[in-house]
């Protein structure tokens, strides 16, 4: 198993470190962190979440940071990484979500890079957005759509980006096409496979 895909959102009040079910939601974690160890998954996913209302974001960052830094130490025990999510509200802008990372400064701490979320006012930006992470990217979700735009991905371009950075994990695929998803995955996956085929030896 590659990776184990969690939805805990540490940047919510539920998981702020001076809230009262703060304590009670870090040791659910560190189950999953022990599920995530027994299973040989190297990699867990999470998200920041939602900026509270009333909240500044850069109380949102340091919400997520203080929370994330000891879930990092957890995880370090059982050599899992934590690969936060560029899944819209805290981190649906890649600067936010590469400060949130220089302040957790863990190397169990990554990006589980999902190259349609960020809000970027442009492709172009989006293109920047993603090369910008990918050093820092742990596991990578691709899907051949833009998730705001709906228009196409450049997947070519995107596989560039991610031999450029050197990245060396996986690649799983994450459809929301129009097309019936029995033909449209296939698809989806052979252009995944012809890619790593192509860009492995670059």
């Amino acid at each position: 198993m590659a990776c184990l895909f969690l939805a805990s959102r540490f940047a919510r009040k539920c998981a702020r470190p001076a809230a009262p079910s703060a304590p009670r939601k870090f040791r659910e974690f560190q189950q999953w962190v022990d599920a995530a160890g027994l299973l040989g998954a190297s990699h867990i996913r999470v998200f920041a979440g939602n900026l509270p209302g009333g909240a500044t974001e850069e109380q949102g960052i340091a919400w997520v940071v203080e929370t994330m830094k000891p879930a990092c130490d957890y995880a370090a025990k059982r050599g899992v990484t934590l690969g936060i999510e560029n899944h819209g509200g805290m981190t649906a802008r890649a600067a936010t979500t590469l400060e949130i990372l220089r302040r957790v400064d863990s190397p169990y701490a990554g990006i589980n890079l999902d190259i349609s979320n960020f809000a970027s006012k442009s492709d172009d930006e989006m293109y920047s957005d993603i090369q910008a992470c990918v050093p820092y990217a742990t596991h990578a979700h691709i899907r051949d759509l833009f998730g705001a735009t709906k228009r196409p991905i450049d997947l070519d371009r995107v596989w560039r980006l991610f031999a450029q950075g050197e990245y060396k994990g996986y690649m799983s695929a994450e459809y929301e096409g129009e097309e019936d998803p029995m033909t449209g995955v296939p698809k989806l996956l052979e252009k995944i496979k012809v890619l790593c085929r192509k860009y492995s030896s670059a």
